[in-house]
C-alpha cells in the first residue's frame, strides 16, 4: 500500500485503526475507564500529539479516551491537543474515583434478568442487612422515569460499580473496564468477570454475570445463568434457576 493512498482503516503511514487490546487496556487504565474530560464511560479510542493520520505507532501515552461529543470536537478542532494532553494527565475520572452513563429508564416498571430469572415489579431485587443492594423506586412524577439504584462487589468485598438514580457508576479502582455497544463489563483480572451488564432502553436492564461478595455472603450468576447464594461457610443457602418472580416486595434478602 503507498502512504499516499492510504486505505479507510490505516493512515498515509499504513498505521492500521485496529489498537491491539493490551495497549487499549493500558489506555483505558490510566484514563480511569471513561473520557478524560467529562468521565463518560461512553468512550472512543483517540490518537492525539500526533493525531491518526500523522501517527507512526499506537503508543499508549499518546492515545487516550474520549466521548463521542468530546471526540467530535476534537476531530473538528473545537477541542485542542494542550486541552486533551492536560485532561490525559489529570483525567476527570481519575479524579473523582469513576467514570459514568445515564441509564435511559422509561415510566414503566423495568424488568430486571439476573442471569435466566426474570425480575418484574419488584420493588426490592437484593436487600442484605438493611442495605438495599439492588431496588427499583417509583417515578418521582407522572411521567418520569422509574429508578433504578444497586451496588456491587467483587471477590475481596471491594464496590466495584453501583447504579444511582438510572446513573450508572464505574470506580476507577477496578483491575479493568471495558464498554462495547450496549454491554458494560468489569474484571477483577485477566479473563474473572466479576460484573457484565447490558442496557435495553427504555425498561429492560440484564445482568449476565456476576461474583460478588458482601459481608461474607457470595452471589454468583453461574455459566448456565443460574443465581446461586452461598453461606460465608461456602455452602449453598439457595439457586433461582430459570425463575420469573413477578411482584414480590423483596426477593433476596439477607439478615
Amino acid at each position: 500500500m503507498s502512504k499516499s493512498n492510504p486505505s479507510i482503516h490505516s493512515n498515509r503511514y499504513g498505521l492500521d485503526r485496529y489498537i491491539p487490546e493490551p495497549i487499549k487496556k493500558e489506555v483505558r487504565q490510566k484514563c480511569g475507564f471513561g473520557c478524560v474530560i467529562c468521565g463518560s464511560i461512553i468512550y472512543t479510542y483517540h490518537h492525539f500529539n500526533p493525531p491518526f493520520e500523522d501517527a507512526r505507532e499506537h503508543n499508549p501515552k499518546k492515545i487516550t479516551l474520549l466521548c463521542g461529543s468530546c471526540h467530535t470536537k476534537a476531530t473538528k478542532n473545537l477541542l485542542s491537543n494542550d486541552t486533551i494532553k492536560t485532561a490525559t494527565q489529570n483525567p476527570k475520572c481519575m479524579e473523582e474515583g469513576l467514570s459514568h452513563f445515564k441509564l435511559d429508564v422509561g415510566d414503566l416498571f423495568p424488568t430486571v434478568f439476573l442471569g435466566n430469572s426474570t425480575f418484574i415489579g419488584n420493588p426490592t431485587i437484593i436487600r442484605a442487612y438493611g442495605k438495599q443492594l439492588f431496588m427499583i423506586e417509583p417515578p418521582e412524577q407522572t411521567g418520569s422515569p422509574f429508578r433504578i439504584s444497586a451496588s456491587f462487589y467483587n471477590q475481596r468485598g471491594k464496590e466495584t460499580c453501583r447504579i444511582i438514580q438510572n446513573e450508572w457508576q464505574g470506580l476507577a479502582s477496578n483491575w479493568d473496564i471495558t464498554c462495547t455497544g450496549n454491554q458494560i463489563t468489569i474484571r477483577h483480572a485477566p479473563r474473572e468477570i466479576v460484573f457484565r451488564m447490558q442496557s435495553y432502553p427504555p425498561n429492560k436492564l440484564v445482568v449476565d454475570r456476576l461474583n460478588m461478595f458482601y459481608k461474607g455472603y457470595r452471589i454468583i450468576i453461574e455459566d448456565d445463568g443460574q443465581t446461586s447464594i452461598y453461606l460465608p461457610d461456602g455452602l449453598l443457602w439457595f439457586r433461582f434457576n430459570g425463575a420469573s418472580l413477578i411482584g414480590n416486595n423483596a426477593v433476596i434478602v439477607i439478615d
